[in-house]
């Protein structure tokens, strides 16, 4: 079971911070310059997280295992990873799933609420308030009030997370039904595993096997991508002054319905529906190449192209587009993409200011649920949040274990940093 693998974990996990921090706390990890300041703390190596890493080569790691080893296996053995750091085995697979399956009863208020809600209401909002309404259900918010130790914060959060996790995916389903078909949910098989469930609940006309491959290796890629971006960022620190996982969730759902940030495959999809709009189908590589050329000259920025980290090939782009061409993916918008993924990085290596040319994940994986029936494109978002509740719910429980402190960096005044910058300039300049 996961709760008795962490057990055996968490000591090692605890010893090995707290030797960190006595022998070696007063080390420089980083340093942080004015531009890091205002632009995001871009770069600045300020957060601890075990459970992923990317590479800017190699790209995607989750506990030390390159994504493209993982992808043929289920969601929850990717959770079981995230959290233990290690794959379970059979039995071990088995109990979590017989735990998720035990825990999958949504209560009726969250379908009651979810029909009263107005229906231009964005389904990111819908799912974000269905986890705030059930907040008063918080294992950790019962136990912390009776008084659970410190040292125990963790059992109950992993107890909100299981709940959590084994009901994601009927929420997220029957937001889709509700909202777009005025359909009732489905309910969840017993038979099917976490990610197939899900896309059997959504109950698209599409070939419902191929449709529940993709959907486990989107939700895989998707699962975890380090600690410092909005979602999972903004969740750890909500979490961090002990806001059950419920509010912590939420957060990072808010944090993911950016346009720059859970939006940006839909942005790839409308950018190719473009594309096939302006050449009333689809353009040789020269008409694009020339198509391009004119959109950048616009200063505009190609959706779908770049990465925070990476500066070579990213992996999850290359998992995902190879499973499209496997299962004979070939409409227009797949070969669109097809074809910018060939002619886009030589023109921005060109350019010369791109660090990151190539293609990243958001210019396929909207494409693909285009391909398969979902076509409601302001939803994608809820399906990046499922995959991300696994990562989130993760961190979180490791955070806990760990006993991290709440989160609260010291802040500086513009002013400050003028007349910072101004003495170390003095200092050069008289030699000090």
């Amino acid at each position: 079971m996961l709760k008795e693998r962490l057990q055996q974990q968490i000591p090692r996990w605890r010893q090995e911070m707290q030797t960190l921090i006595r022998h070696h706390g007063a080390v420089t990890v980083d340093a942080v310059s004015v531009e890091q300041l205002y632009r995001g703390m871009r770069g600045v190596r300020s957060i601890v997280c075990d459970t992923s890493f990317v590479d800017p080569q190699r790209g995607l790691f989750i506990r030390g295992r390159h994504i493209s080893e993982l992808t043929e296996r289920l969601p929850e053995e990717i959770f079981y990873l995230l959290c233990s750091g290690e794959l379970p085995d059979a039995s071990e697979l088995q109990q979590l799933q017989n735990e998720l399956r035990s825990r999958q009863q949504v209560p009726d208020y969250i379908w009651q609420m979810v029909r009263q809600l107005p229906g231009d209401s964005q389904p990111m909002a819908i799912f974000s308030l269905c986890w705030l309404a059930m907040e008063h259900e918080s294992v950790f918010l019962r136990e912390y009030r009776r008084g659970l130790p410190r040292e125990r914060h963790w059992e109950a959060t992993l107890e909100d997370a299981l709940n959590i996790l084994a009901k994601a995916p009927v929420i997220a389903a029957g937001i889709y039904r509700l909202k777009y078909h005025q359909q009732e949910p489905i309910p969840p098989r017993s038979d099917l595993d976490w990610g197939a469930n899900y896309a059997y609940m959504l109950g698209l006309d599409t070939d419902l096997e191929v449709f529940q491959q993709y959907i486990r290796k989107y939700l895989i890629v998707h699962s975890d991508h380090e600690g410092g971006n909005v979602t999972v960022n903004s969740s750890r620190i909500v979490n961090s002054a002990l806001s059950d996982l419920y509010f912590s969730i939420s957060a990072g759902i808010n944090g993911l319905a950016g346009p720059i940030h859970g939006m940006a495959n839909q942005e790839s999809v409308q950018f190719a529906q473009s594309i096939y709009q302006h050449f009333h189908g689809i353009p040789t590589d020269v008409q694009l190449e020339q198509y391009i050329w004119d959109y950048l000259d616009q200063g505009k920025i190609i959706p779908g192209f770049g990465h925070a980290v990476l500066r070579d090939q990213d992996p999850r782009f290359q998992v995902l587009h190879r499973f499209g061409r496997e299962v004979g993916v070939d409409n227009a918008l797949f070969q669109i993409i097809d074809a910018l993924s060939r002619v886009v990085p030589p023109i921005l290596k060109k350019i010369g200011k791109v660090k990151d040319p190539y293609p990243n994940i958001d210019a396929i994986s909207g494409v693909l649920l285009y391909h398969f029936g979902m076509t409601e494109m302001d939803y994608y978002p809820v399906l990046f949040a499922l995959a991300q509740i696994m990562g989130i719910s993760a961190q979180i429980i490791v955070s806990r274990a760990l006993m991290l402190p709440i989160f609260r960096p010291r802040s500086v005044t513009t002013e400050w940093l003028k007349q910072h910058v101004e003495s170390i300039e003095q200092g050069k300049t008289t030699g000090k």
